[in-house]
């Protein structure tokens, strides 16, 4: 094994520029970083919304009906919002697998890329 001998001076430069380079890294990821969605801006189908509380349409008229769930029709189309949707499981109106918001958006991130699939076909 050899051993190199670098004069104290240079090590620190060298080590003020290996730290530079890490800061610049560590900024471009933070910059680049994609904060996650808020479930109260993501709007989802009444299909959907019954497919992730594994409920039926039906069952989900239902919860309409007696005021459970708020919802809006858009273009004649009934619309919750994945927080409307946590919020049903949290309070245990509805029992599901899905017991964190993550899991959530990934169980509507999975939806849409399936659904996507779909349309290609």
């Amino acid at each position: 094994m050899k051993v190199i001998t670098i004069d104290s001076e240079a090590y620190k430069v060298l080590v003020r520029k290996i730290d530079r380079v890490f800061n610049y890294i560590k900024e471009q990821k933070e910059k680049d970083a994609v904060p996650p969605p808020d479930p109260s801006e993501i709007w989802i189908g009444n299909e959907e919304a019954a497919g992730i509380l594994e409920i039926s349409q039906r069952t989900l008229q239902r919860l309409r009906s007696n005021g459970e769930v708020t919802y809006s029709i858009r273009g004649g189309k009934i619309r919750y919002t994945l927080q409307e949707i946590q919020r049903l499981i949290v309070g245990r109106v509805v029992a599901s697998k899905y017991k964190q918001e993550a899991d959530l958006l990934q169980a509507h991130q999975k939806y849409q890329e399936r659904k996507k699939g779909n349309q290609k076909k």
